[in-house]
């Protein structure tokens, strides 16, 4: 085996040493990146007839210590998961039936802000006139970019957040939705208890369903409302709420009384009973009870049964007196 000379070794050594000091603050500054800068309005909503028009503006505040530049582009954007996480789709992506991205333009696309600055962008929302009635949607994504040294590669360290676009298009659209879970386990062992919620949108248009859940149970009532969460087409979103504390027993019920629809008057309601009782605990409660009990009953037996003596008197034998 070929043995490297200790010249290079020690240039390996400071080469390895230099990409991870280079990586770490990569990492760092894109950690920095991420949490250095403020979106003024995240969630933006029109409502908007086939081939009308609207603008308005957006602004982003730069709270980092140094000078970001950033890009500004606008993308579709869909949601599959049911934590109604968005996810950017890549330019011209096609067959996305709830496309927005090319209905609207952005200004400036380039700028760069000094610490503590803070930039307006304006929008221009220009609907086609055959837009199809309901829900369509895209965001406005801003991307730091950082300048790399001559003597590095690579363009850009990123990361994106976007202005979230919620454009309904007027006309005749399906609204409907259900309950698709409303669960709790039937019975637990001690409190509090968490309550999932999932609701699944099948209209053709985002729901925002209000309402509230309420336990209530022996000496106990309690109601908290759902959150109010925008719910993408064709997807579901989890919900969940705990209710009471450490100590609870007994059955209870829990309902939930909600609606959604453009006017808020499509029903969602669901309902379930379930049992807090602390059966291992009662199970030991119950085995000293017994064992307390036989205890006694063994005391008293001992008790009341009376002590044999080791030996009786005897009686003396009569001798025969002589005549």
């Amino acid at each position: 085996m070929k043995v490297l000379p200790l010249k290079i070794k020690k240039k390996l050594l400071v080469a390895l040493s230099l990409c991870l000091v280079i990586s770490v603050v990569g990492a760092a500054f894109a950690q920095e990146i991420q949490r250095t800068y403020t979106l003024i309005n995240p969630s933006i909503s029109h409502n908007l007839a086939a081939g009308e028009k609207a603008e308005g503006t957006t602004k982003i505040i730069n709270q980092a210590n140094t000078p970001l530049t950033f890009k500004v582009g606008v993308q579709d954007y869909i949601v599959s998961d049911t934590k109604g996480t968005p996810q950017l789709l890549p330019p011209n992506t096609l067959n996305n039936k709830y496309s927005a991205a090319s209905w609207i333009g952005v200004t400036p696309s380039v700028f760069t802000l000094q610490p503590g600055a803070s930039q307006t962008v304006n929008y221009y929302i220009q609907t086609p006139p055959s837009s199809p009635a309901g829900g369509h949607y895209a965001a406005i994504v801003y991307e730091p970019v950082t300048e790399t040294a001559p003597n590095q590669t690579g363009g850009t360290v990123n990361t994106q957040i976007g202005s979230l676009f919620y454009i309904t298009i007027k006309g005749p659209v399906k609204e409907s939705a259900s309950v698709s879970k409303f669960f709790t386990d039937m019975l637990h062992e001690y409190g509090p208890i968490k309550i999932l919620t999932q609701i699944k949108n099948i209209s053709g248009l985002h729901i925002m369903p209000k309402g509230k859940i309420t336990v209530s149970g022996l000496f106990f009532n309690e109601s908290q409302n759902l959150d109010e969460r925008n719910i993408f087409p064709e997807t579901a979103r989890d919900y969940e709420n705990t209710f009471g504390s450490l100590f609870m027993i007994g059955p209870y019920q829990a309902n939930l009384a909600a609606s959604y629809g453009t006017t808020n008057n499509l029903p969602l309601v669901a309902s379930l009973t379930f049992w807090v009782f602390p059966w291992k605990l009662a199970i030991i409660i119950v085995l000293l009870i017994a064992a307390a009990i036989l205890g006694w009953k063994y005391y008293q037996k001992r008790k009341e049964t009376p002590h044999k003596t080791s030996s009786e008197p005897k009686e003396e034998a009569e001798l025969p007196s002589e005549k």
